[in-house]
C-alpha cells in the first residue's frame, strides 16, 4: 500500500511540475508572441505625418522591441556606429535614428560691398538673409559664392503608450508604442525616424 501511495504522490508531484514548467514556457511564448506582433504592426504602418502650425512639423511612428541578437542580425551598420561612439551594446537601453531634410528656399539682396586685403579694397558683392529661421550671408568674388548659412533647428521627441483596455480613468495592457518627432523649423522635415527598445 505503502509502495502505491508513493508512486501517485511522485506522479502527482511530477505532474504539476510539468504543469508549472509548461506554463510558464506558454506565458513566455505569449510575450514572444506578442512582440514579433507589435514590431510587424510597427514595420507595416506609415509613419503619420502632422503639422502642428505654421512652424512645426512631427512625424509619428511606432516603436520596434527588438532582442541584441536580433540587432546584430539585422542592425549591424547602426551597432558598429554605436560602438565608435564608445558605447557597450549589452548596455543599450534604446536605439533611436531620425532623418531631416533641409529644403529652404534663399531669397536675398545682392548689394555692393568691399573687402580689405592688405590694404588693397577689393569691391564685391555681398549677400545677407536674416530671418528667424534662416540666415545666409556671403560675398561673391570672381563670379564664386562664399559665405555661411545658419539653420537652428531644435528636434522635439515624445515617447507614449497606447493602452489596449480602457475603463473609466484604469488603463491597461500596452498595445503599441508610439514616438512623435517634432521640428521647430519649418525649413526642416523629418524624413524617416526609428524607436528601437533593446530586450534582455
Amino acid at each position: 500500500m505503502n509502495k502505491v501511495f508513493f508512486i501517485m504522490l511522485s506522479a502527482i508531484v511530477s505532474l504539476v511540475t510539468a504543469c508549472f514548467l509548461l506554463y510558464g514556457r506558454a506565458v513566455e511564448m505569449q510575450k514572444e508572441r506578442d512582440r514579433h506582433k507589435g514590431n510587424t504592426i510597427s514595420l507595416l504602418s506609415d509613419i503619420k505625418r502632422l503639422q502642428i502650425d505654421s512652424t512645426t512639423m512631427a512625424v509619428d511612428t511606432k516603436v520596434l522591441r527588438l532582442t541584441v541578437d536580433e540587432l546584430e542580425d539585422n542592425r549591424a551598420e547602426d551597432l558598429e556606429h554605436i560602438r565608435k561612439l564608445g558605447v557597450r551594446v549589452n548596455s543599450l537601453q534604446t536605439l533611436a535614428k531620425h532623418s531631416v531634410e533641409v529644403n529652404a528656399p534663399i531669397q536675398a539682396e545682392v548689394r555692393d560691398s568691399v573687402v580689405v586685403r592688405d590694404t588693397l579694397t577689393i569691391q564685391v558683392k555681398a549677400i545677407i538673409m536674416d530671418t528667424p529661421y534662416l540666415q545666409v550671408s556671403g560675398i561673391i568674388e570672381n563670379n564664386q559664392l562664399t559665405g555661411n548659412i545658419y539653420l537652428p533647428v531644435n528636434l522635439y521627441q515624445a515617447v507614449w503608450i497606447e493602452y489596449k483596455y480602457r475603463f473609466l480613468w484604469w488603463r491597461w495592457g500596452v498595445k503599441a508604442i508610439h514616438q512623435t518627432i517634432s521640428s521647430d523649423n519649418p525649413y526642416v522635415e523629418i524624413g524617416y525616424s526609428e524607436y528601437i527598445i533593446i530586450e534582455k
